[in-house]
């Protein structure tokens, strides 16, 4: 697997990445919009990546800080699902993030993703309950 590259969004990406959420896994991630990149813009602590792996843009990674929480939603294209990227994005992000001042990475998976429960469960993430909140989410936590 080659490096994984973080690229800043812009309104570029959209075309790209649009295809991206056409499957019930990704149906509950925040769409990439131009309205949501000029939000994004407007946070200094909101911060939202495409990445790229040999060429290829294969996720989207959103991560905002709040004091010393962080919260964390991603995206794999479908095609490079299953193969390893997914571990090696959240390794990378949680990798960066130590000694930052962030104690906690919060990822909101909905109940019935069990790929997404697998995926960060593999990286140290803990559902923080077994029962979704009300609108179908569960919490799962990365503490340092």
């Amino acid at each position: 697997m080659e490096e994984l590259i973080f690229h800043d969004i812009n309104i570029e990406y959209i075309p790209t990445v649009k295809s991206w959420y056409c499957d019930d896994d990704s149906f509950h991630v925040e769409k990439l919009t131009k309205e949501y990149i000029n939000y994004v813009a407007s946070k200094p602590d909101h911060y939202c990546w495409i990445i790229s792996s040999n060429n290829e843009f294969i996720g989207k990674v959103d991560f905002e800080i709040e004091e010393d929480k962080a919260y964390i939603s991603i995206i794999i294209r479908p095609d490079y699902r299953r193969k390893g990227y997914g571990k090696k994005v959240l390794q990378q992000i949680i990798n960066r993030h130590v000694n930052t001042g962030i104690k906690q990475i919060i990822a909101g998976i909905f109940h019935t993703n069990e790929a997404s429960k697998r995926l960060f469960s593999s990286v140290g993430f803990m559902p923080l309950s077994n029962d979704p909140d009300k609108d179908g989410f569960i919490d799962f936590m990365f503490s340092y």
